[in-house]
């Protein structure tokens, strides 16, 4: 009588978030060079591609807590604060005129370094072992987004050049993590 032979089972979840995040790294890359090559022409793109890329981390941080995939409090903070953030900037011309554009930026810099401290403490994952581990691209992240909103509260009105080279290296470290992810992502659906 043979063996029994391993099957396996194609995860259409793990494909999927594959290609999310190997989209959101590409996209943080092509932020990251728009940042070098035109900074005086980037500020709305990238305000807006924060406010996208905190609401999908956050809809994924939810995502990831649901299925057991990372440590459920520190993930269900990280999807609330990035869900918060993201639509705060998505919305923030809306918002600005019904509180005023100061309120918005210190409300923003507070919740982007929430997100950084999230980022920092939520470097931990469950895995079928459930053993924990810190992240080190994620305690990476989690410091630049600090210092970002630290800036953001610092210079609310005037982003100089300070401004643009924490976020040019945020997005270029965001694509290698993104990356990075995608590529465990996919090694883990097949």
């Amino acid at each position: 009588m043979s063996e029994p032979q391993s099957i396996k089972v194609k995860q259409p979840g793990k494909r999927a978030a594959f290609w999310i995040t190997l989209a959101r790294s590409v996209l943080a890359t092509a932020l990251g060079l728009a940042l070098i090559l035109q900074p005086e022409k980037t500020r709305p793109m990238l305000v807006n591609f924060m406010g996208m890329f905190w609401l999908v981390a956050g809809l994924m941080s939810l995502r990831w807590s649901a299925s057991g995939e990372r440590a459920r409090r520190a993930s269900v903070v990280a999807g609330i604060v990035g869900i918060t953030a993201g639509t705060l900037v998505l919305a923030r011309f809306v918002i600005a005129n019904l509180v005023g554009e100061p309120v918005v930026a210190v409300i923003l810099g507070v919740l982007i370094v929430l997100i950084g401290l999230v980022h920092v403490f939520e470097g931990f994952r469950t895995g079928v072992e459930r053993q924990r581990q810190r992240s080190w691209t994620s305690t990476i992240l989690g410091a630049f987004e600090i210092v970002l909103g630290l800036v953001v509260l610092v210079w609310q009105d005037d982003f100089g050049p300070i401004f643009y080279a924490v976020a040019t290296s945020w997005a270029f470290l965001g694509a290698v993590v993104l990356l990075r992810e995608a590529l465990r992502k996919r090694a883990e659906a097949r």
